[in-house]
C-alpha cells in the first residue's frame, strides 16, 4: 500500500470538497484503488498502475474501466452505482464536476451500510438462512440472463482452466513453506491434473450447455450487502478473463467463502437454492474443484499482502489449507430420502439435514415441474392423482430424481432426496441406488397429526406460493394411499411437532463418519480478511 498519499487523495479527505453534506471522510485503500467514503456517497479512484493483469496507467484507460465498472455492477447492484464523476480543478483543490480540465475520474456510488455486509453478519451470527436461499435464487436468475458464447465460452475450455491453475502455481512459487507447505502444493497439482484428465468431457459439455457466462467474478461474502433488495457489488471489470467462467466456479466462490467463515450450513443453503432454481445439478461434480481454485486464489492474493497487512500471512495459510481440504478424496457419501404425506415437514427436515451434512437436496416437487415445463412457483392445482400428479408423471419424476441423485453420489456428495416416497416400491428404488453407490441410506419418515398438517397447508396456501402444490383438500386421499415405512430398514421417524433439530442431529450422528466432509473447518481458524 502507498506510504504517502497523492495530493489529490489528500485533498479529497477534506469534507468541504464535496457538493453534498459530509461530516468526515474515510479512506479505504487497496492495491488498485482508493475509495473515499464521504457522507452517503463513496467514490472510487483507480490507481495509475500496471500489474500485468490490469493497466490503469492513463486517464483514458481509467475512464474506460470506470465506465465498465458502472455498467457491469449495475447488473447486480442497480441501486448502488450512480455513474462516473469527473474531477476538475487542481490536485490540491479538486472539484467533483464543473468546468475546467479533467484531472481524474471516479466511480460514484451510494454508500452501503457496513453492518449489512454478509461477512459481517456471518461473523456476528446474525444471518437468517432464508437470506442465503434468496441469494441463491438471485444468482440463478443473474446467470440465466448473463452473456455467453464466443470469447466467453473459450474460458471454459480445459486448456484455459489449466492455464489459470498454472498461473496460480507460478505466481505462488516464492510463497514461503510456512504459508504454503510443499505437500499442499504438490497434492493440489496432482488433484488438478487428475481432475482435468478425468473430467475433460464433462467440462466440454458445460461449454455446449452454455454454462460458461459473463459472471460477477469476485463473489465473496464481503461483496454482498444484505439490504432490500440485495446488492452484490465490486465485480471484476479490469480483466474479463477473471470474470468469464463456468457458473459452477462462481457459486463455488461464495460457498468456499462461507466455509472459510465457519458456516458450511449457510453455504449449503445457498448452493441448494441455486441448484433448485437453475436445475444445474451437473455443476455438483465440479464444486470441489472450483472451491479449491477459489480458495487457492484467495490464499495467493493474501500472500501478496504479507508485508503490508497484519494478519495476511495467517489468512493466506488458512485459505491454502482449505484448498487442500477440497482436493482430498471424498469417502462414499450417504443417501437420505424423506417420506411422509404432504405438509408433514419433509422439506424443513431435508434442509436441516442437508445443512448439517453438507448434502445436495433434490426436491421431487421441483423436478416434476421442470419435466412439465412449468415455472417452479407457478401453481398447478390439479386433482389428486391427475395431471401433473398422474401416476405416469410420478414415475418420470422419481426416475429423474434418482438419476440426478446418482450423479451426485458418484461424485461422493451426500444427497437428500426430498419427496413423499409414498410407496414401498419408490423407497426400494432408492435403496437400490444407495446399494449400487455403496452409500449408507437413511429414510426420514416425517409425520404430524392431521390437524397440525391441515393448519400448515392452510398457512402455506395463504402465503407466498411455494414449489409444492400440496393443499388441505388433498390430504385425506394422500393419507389413504400412503404406505408407511414401518418395519423397513434404516428408518428414522421424525415427529415434526417436536424438536426437529434434535431428531436431525440423531440422524447425522448415526451416519457419521461417512457424512463428515472436508467442507467443515475444524482445523481452520478465521482471523479476518480485508478487501484485496
Amino acid at each position: 500500500m502507498s506510504r504517502e498519499l497523492p495530493a489529490l487523495v489528500t485533498a479529497l479527505l477534506e469534507p468541504a470538497t464535496y457538493p453534498h453534506p459530509v461530516d468526515r471522510v474515510e479512506l479505504v485503500e487497496t492495491h488498485i484503488s482508493w475509495v473515499l467514503l464521504a457522507g452517503g456517497r463513496a467514490y472510487k479512484i483507480k490507481k495509475p498502475v500496471d500489474l500485468d493483469f490490469l493497466d490503469f496507467t492513463t486517464l483514458d484507460r481509467r475512464r474506460y474501466f470506470c465506465q465498465e465498472e458502472v455498467r457491469l455492477n449495475r447488473r447486480l447492484a442497480p441501486d448502488t452505482y450512480l455513474g462516473v464523476v469527473e474531477l476538475t480543478g487542481s490536485p490540491s483543490r479538486p472539484r467533483l464536476g464543473g468546468p475546467g480540465p479533467i484531472i481524474e475520474v471516479a466511480v460514484a456510488m451510494r454508500r452501503l451500510p457496513a453492518d449489512r455486509m454478509l461477512d459481517r453478519l456471518v461473523r456476528d451470527g446474525a444471518v437468517d438462512a432464508a437470506l442465503l436461499e434468496d441469494l441463491g435464487v438471485l444468482m440463478a436468475a443473474f446467470h440465466a440472463a448473463a452473456e455467453t458464447g464466443g470469447a466467453i465460452d473459450a474460458c471454459g475450455a480445459v486448456e484455459a482452466i489449466r492455464g489459470n491453475w498454472e498461473e496460480n502455481f507460478a505466481q505462488t512459487a516464492a510463497v514461503p513453506p510456512d504459508i504454503l507447505p510443499p505437500g499442499t502444493r504438490s497434492e493440489l497439482r496432482r488433484f488438478v491434473d487428475e481432475f482435468l484428465a478425468r473430467e475433460a468431457d464433462r467440462l466440454a459439455a458445460r461449454v455446449r450447455a452454455h454454462r460458461i457466462r459473463d459472471c460477477h467474478g469476485d463473489l465473496q461474502a464481503q461483496h454482498v450487502c444484505c439490504r432490500e433488495p440485495i446488492q452484490i457489488f465490486d465485480c471484476i471489470e479490469f480483466n474479463p478473463r477473471f470474470r468469464y467462467g463456468d457458473v459452477a466456479g462462481e457459486i463455488a466462490f461464495l460457498a468456499m467463502d462461507l466455509d472459510w467463515l465457519g458456516r458450511r450450513d449457510l453455504a449449503m443453503r445457498f448452493l441448494n437454492a441455486y441448484l433448485e432454481e437453475s436445475a444445474d445439478y451437473d455443476a455438483v461434480p465440479l464444486l470441489d474443484f472450483y472451491r479449491a481454485y477459489r480458495a487457492y486464489v484467495r490464499g495467493k492474493v493474501q500472500s501478496f499482502q504479507v508485508a503490508d497487512r497484519a494478519g495476511a500471512a495467517a489468512v493466506a495459510r488458512e485459505r491454502f489449507a482449505l484448498a487442500g481440504r477440497y482436493a482430498a478424496a471424498r469417502p462414499p457419501a450417504p443417501l437420505l430420502i424423506t417420506t411422509g404425506v404432504m405438509g408433514s415437514g419433509k422439506t424443513t427436515v431435508a434442509a436441516l439435514v442437508a445443512a448439517r451434512l453438507g448434502a445436495v437436496v433434490i426436491r421431487t416437487d421441483a423436478v416434476r415441474k421442470r419435466l412439465a415445463g412449468i415455472a417452479l412457483r407457478e401453481p398447478a392445482p390439479h386433482p389428486f392423482g391427475e395431471g401433473l400428479y398422474a401416476p405416469d408423471m410420478g414415475q418420470r419424476t422419481y426416475a429423474e430424481t434418482l438419476r440426478v441423485a446418482g450423479e451426485a453420489l458418484a461424485a461422493r456428495w451426500p444427497v437428500v432426496m426430498d419427496g413423499s416416497f409414498s410407496s414401498a416400491s419408490e423407497r426400494r428404488a432408492a435403496r437400490d441406488l444407495a446399494a449400487g453407490a455403496q452409500a449408507p441410506l437413511a429414510v426420514l419418515w416425517c409425520d404430524a397429526p392431521d390437524g397440525v398438517i391441515r393448519d400448515r397447508l392452510r398457512r402455506r396456501a395463504a402465503g407466498r406460493h411455494e414449489v409444492s402444490d400440496g393443499r388441505e383438500e388433498l390430504l385425506e386421499r394422500h393419507r389413504a394411499r400412503y404406505e408407511p415405512p414401518a418395519g423397513e430398514p434404516g428408518v428414522f421417524r421424525v415427529d415434526t411437532t417436536q424438536e426437529v433439530e434434535r431428531a436431525v442431529e440423531r440422524v447425522c450422528q448415526a451416519l457419521a463418519p461417512a457424512a463428515d466432509r472436508h467442507g467443515a473447518r475444524e482445523d481452520i481458524r478465521v482471523t479476518g480478511e480485508g478487501s484485496p
